[in-house]
């Protein structure tokens, strides 16, 4: 248990105390204790949680570029502050069946998935496996001193194909942390700082194939283990995306809107539509 889980508890005990005085005595002082608490209450399970916010809760394909979160919106939460999270729920697929394996040297081959045009972007091009894999890598655009915007590469293991895997960029001033699912697959501290620049953020190409769901953004650098625990909010035991349950009841942070409660069944997003059609029987056919 966590810094932050022991304090959520020990509040929301000292909190049903109060409350549980309230209304035993309805004493002036107890109902402003109680006023005192409600307004806590939701500034740190609703108002606070506004900074990690679902920009994306359709499944889309990723066969067309779209814009999910606005220049200003991108701007003040991923840029400004230098300290950020951007994650998605990703399932690449084959794209573009004429592309040809690219060696990594050739860098006008690689694809975005993810990007703010003119900051950083997430890409892909085809891997020496085939239809199993892909070459991945993360380009982020920064100023030296003289005022050139530089290119610099991070380069990361290969993205699987046809399987949901959970990408999550995590920034820290100069370092970014990439990860895949719950592991940290590349470490870099840039030598200079990314630009600053007024462009939305972004998912998609036409030259790609698959599906993308639950962006989430963060105007922090989520810890590890926040990541995971997000993370954890959207998949099943197999680590199927999970469509939206309006309640999550988790702790530490108790949240309205919310995925899939722990605990209970829940359709995956790739689940085929019912059919409504009735099978027709007669004994006359």
């Amino acid at each position: 248990m966590d810094k932050q889980q022991i304090i959520t508890y020990g509040f929301l005990i000292i909190s049903s105390i109060i409350l549980t005085l309230l209304f035993v005595y309805a004493e002036t002082r107890y109902i402003i204790y109680g006023v005192i608490c409600i307004a806590i209450l939701y500034y740190y399970f609703i108002y606070s949680e506004d900074t990690i916010m679902d920009v994306l809760t359709e499944l889309t394909p990723l066969s067309e570029s779209k814009q999910i979160v606005t220049a200003e919106k991108t701007q003040s939460t991923l840029l400004e502050k230098g300290s950020s999270t951007v994650m998605g729920f990703f399932n690449i697929q084959h794209g573009d069946r004429t592309a040809k394996y690219i060696d990594k040297l050739r860098p006008d081959e690689y694809t975005p998935i993810m990007y703010v045009a003119g900051n950083w972007s997430f890409e892909i091009s085809q891997g020496p496996g085939g239809i199993l894999d892909t070459n991945a890598r993360l380009r982020v655009v920064t100023k030296n001193s003289s005022g050139t915007a530089t290119n610099q590469i991070m380069d990361l293991p290969s993205l699987p194909k046809q399987k949901w895997v959970c990408i999550s960029i995590l920034r820290d001033g100069r370092r970014f942390d990439i990860m895949y699912d719950n592991k940290i697959v590349a470490s870099q501290r840039l030598e200079w700082y990314p630009v600053i620049i007024s462009n939305p953020l972004r998912i998609g190409n036409k030259k790609l194939g698959g599906s993308v769901i639950h962006v989430i953004i963060c105007d922090r650098r989520l810890t590890p283990s926040e990541v995971d625990r997000e993370r954890l909010k959207y998949v099943d035991t197999n680590n199927m995306v999970i469509e939206s349950n309006i309640i999550d009841m988790s702790f530490p942070n108790i949240r309205l809107f919310s995925q899939c409660p722990p605990g209970l069944p829940c359709d995956p997003v790739t689940k085929p539509p019912r059919n409504n059609l009735l099978e027709w029987n007669t004994p006359y056919a």
